[in-house]
């Protein structure tokens, strides 16, 4: 009797130990989720606060800008702007100038009635038409001159120097010569326009082992244009003349073509915009068919575009931009006299004399302004709605607010 008794005490002192036990557990486990549910809703505030920041950066329309910095300058209104490795490149016909602000990390001289001049990421070419020199530039500076075989007529240079230019010194006959930054020959074709055409317009890939070049050709009165991909390294060494693929457009000219990135490329035409695909070899990625008389063309890495007659009295120019599937993100009537236009960071700027817009690429507006100086050039930086506003006595660092 004493056992069971003993037995009976050890199980209820069991269960009650059990009992303490699950109920620590279930407290334990109450906590733990009262500290998860804690850190989600922490979460989503942080997610919503973010994301309300992001729209409204979005919508947030600037209405004027601070002066970051303002450097005086002469004779603007005879030399060009660009955007050009992390700060600007001026250049004129008496040569070429890298600038920060009033700092002029170098200078390079000559002499140009009407200088070519291509420029990548990292180099700038510049050559005077109908002349054999091309005078190389980077980041750093003169990196010495190449010749070519025949007076240039366009270039294209690559982000490691190599440049490609379409010469010749007859109407009939026109070649391709492309040349490495030391004056090495890399390539060089023969058009004779009674056959192959006449080349208008070429680009180099920005690694330079890729050539796109645009020809026109005039055939029992019909005009014809051919798009020509060649490509220089070994995937390219067992094709004849390095020639990997071309397409032909009839009653159209290609006037501009360019490789928007390395694999990329964008040819305009007078009717049409043609987007390439061209890794190795090429391919049409979409073809967009244009019914209206275009302006002007712009583009960068992610987006190509352009401004279009509209057909309006009210609003006379339509802006055109579609991204590198060729799916279009804005179509915007406008009415405004515009001088220029550029895109860079999702941002278009659009300007004149005296006026500054700035859009998204979706066509929002997010400034406008005039300057009571005067505007010769505007050049985007890298910092989203920071600009270098080039006035005919100053260069003024501006950012929007």
């Amino acid at each position: 009797m004493s056992d069971i008794r003993k037995y009976m005490k050890q199980r209820d002192s069991k269960l009650s130990k059990d009992s303490e036990e699950d109920e620590l557990e279930k407290k334990l486990k109450s906590h733990r989720r009262g500290k998860v549910s804690k850190v989600i809703i922490l979460i989503l505030i942080i997610a919503v606060a973010i994301g309300g920041y992001i729209i409204h950066l979005n919508n947030k329309v600037y209405t004027t800008y601070e002066l970051k910095e303002r450097v005086e300058v002469n004779d603007a209104y005879n030399a060009h702007f660009y955007e050009f490795g992390e700060y600007m490149l001026r250049y004129s016909e008496d040569g070429i100038a890298y600038l920060n602000g009033g700092e002029t990390y170098w200078n390079q001289a000559f002499e140009m009635r009407e200088p070519i001049v291509d420029i990548s990421n990292s180099y700038v070419a510049v050559a005077q038409q109908k002349s054999n020199d091309i005078y190389i530039c980077n980041t750093k500076g003169f990196q010495g001159k190449v010749q070519t075989e025949f007076p240039i007529v366009a270039l294209s240079v690559s982000d490691n120097g190599i440049v490609a230019a379409i010469t010749g010194e007859k109407s009939d006959i026109s070649y391709i010569e492309v040349i490495s930054e030391d004056g090495t020959k890399i390539a060089k074709g023969q058009s004779v326009l009674s056959s192959q055409g006449c080349p208008v317009d070429l680009s180099m890939s920005s690694d330079g082992t890729k050539l796109a070049v645009s020809y026109l050709c005039v055939g029992s009165g019909v005009i014809e244009t051919k798009v020509v991909f060649y490509n220089y390294s070994e995937i390219g060494k067992n094709e004849v003349d390095r020639f990997v693929g071309g397409f032909n457009f009839d009653k159209t000219m290609i006037a501009k073509i360019k490789f928007i990135s390395n694999d990329i490329v964008a040819a305009y035409g007078d009717d049409r915009v043609i987007i390439y695909s061209m890794k190795q070899k090429p391919s049409i990625i979409k073809e967009i068919t244009i019914d209206k008389e275009i302006k002007s063309v712009f583009y960068d890495e992610e987006y190509v575009g352009l401004i279009v007659a509209s057909g309006q009295a009210d609003n006379p120019y339509t802006m055109l931009v579609y991204d590198i599937e060729g799916k279009k993100v804005c179509d915007m009537d406008f009415n405004f006299s515009y001088k220029n236009i550029k895109i860079a960071n999702k941002t278009i700027i659009i300007y004149n004399d005296s006026t500054l817009k700035v859009y998204t690429v979706k066509g929002r507006t997010k400034y406008e302004g005039n300057f009571e100086e005067g505007i010769v050039d505007v050049v985007m930086l890298e910092d989203k709605y920071n600009y270098l506003v080039v006035t005919p006595t100053s260069i003024d660092k501006i950012k929007l607010k």
